[in-house]
């Protein structure tokens, strides 16, 4: 048996419940954190619990963001709400890209002056709860951002999956530095800190950069990558192979999880219209053509004689 598809409210229902699991975990994970970091005076602890307070007043923020861009245009923003979602990407992924620089330059700063104490045992229990939420948080939001289909949803869980491996990193450290304990390395334990911030913030740093050139582009307004183009010209060009024209052009424009394509099309010169009911049934095949993506799709289809008027 096959599981059914599941309906636009359900999918809605399911993103907002998915992005409130998701602020919930980022908050018990910054609560953890900054804990710990007091009681053990672990930077790479309080580095974690930073990003996790991020977290939860970022995951705040994409709840209203998930309930405007489902909201119709207004005399304000006519063209809807659906820019607020790359645009929330973009500063989420630029104050994570900021805070990993200044964590990065404090850890350098540390090594240089000798490193610092801390309290491996404590930082080791704080690391496995922290490593065991973000495996649970992170498996939720994935299955949840298939789902759904849900860009915020999508985003959150890659930022719990970067969690993931962030918590289990500095486990793996703690742990190599609680079992130094009473060895000759013991002496090398006040770099051990320091050096997992140095190392978490060079693997976390790709993340966000690569999350602010993706949504940097949709908030620019610029084209769709070039696969996403690709299958939408693909899609519109097969519902036309029938039609009898002689030119087009098309435009598309991605916000989110909202595609805008405009079409432009110059009949052959054979083409006699009849009736308006012609051309919607153009459109609607057009729409047919599209539906399968994974996108809600805004389509405005214009016919025009002179190809200059599509400039």
């Amino acid at each position: 048996m096959t599981a059914s598809t599941p309906s636009s409210h359900d999918r809605i229902d399911r993103e907002r419940r998915a992005l409130r699991v998701s602020s919930y975990g980022a908050l018990a994970l910054a609560v953890l954190g900054i804990g710990f970091a007091v009681f053990s005076g672990s930077e790479a602890i309080l580095l974690d619990g930073l990003f996790s307070t991020l977290g939860f007043f970022m995951a705040l923020m994409t709840i209203r963001v998930s309930q405007l861009v489902r909201q119709p245009d207004d005399e304000v923003f006519q063209y809807g709400y659906a820019h607020f979602a790359p645009l929330m990407n973009v500063v989420k992924s630029l104050v994570m890209a900021v805070l990993c620089g200044f964590a990065l330059f404090s850890a350098i700063s540390t090594l240089y002056a000798g490193g610092q104490p801390m309290a491996v045992g404590s930082a080791l229990i704080y690391a496995l709860a922290a490593t065991m939420i973000g495996v649970g948080l992170f498996l939720y939001l994935r299955r949840e951002a298939s789902q759904t289909g849900s860009v915020l949803v999508s985003l959150d869980a890659k930022a719990a999956r970067l969690d993931m491996f962030l918590s289990a990193a500095v486990l793996a450290s703690f742990a190599l530095g609680w079992l130094s304990l009473g060895s000759p390395l013991e002496r090398y334990l006040d770099y051990l800190d320091p050096m997992v911030v140095a190392g978490l913030c060079l693997v976390a740093l790709p993340v966000p950069l690569k999350v602010l050139w993706e949504n940097g582009r949709e908030v620019l307004l610029l084209a769709p990558a070039t696969e996403v183009q690709e299958l939408v010209i693909e899609r519109i060009e097969s519902a036309l192979v029938n039609f009898p024209l002689e030119d087009h052009r098309i435009r598309m424009l991605k916000l989110g999880n909202v595609m805008s394509v405009t079409l432009h099309l110059r009949p052959a010169a054979d083409f006699h219209l009849k009736r308006i009911a012609d051309l919607d049934r153009v459109r609607r095949k057009i729409e047919e053509a599209l539906a399968p993506l994974e996108l809600e799709i805004g389509l405005d289809v214009l016919f025009v004689d002179d190809m200059e008027l599509a400039r």
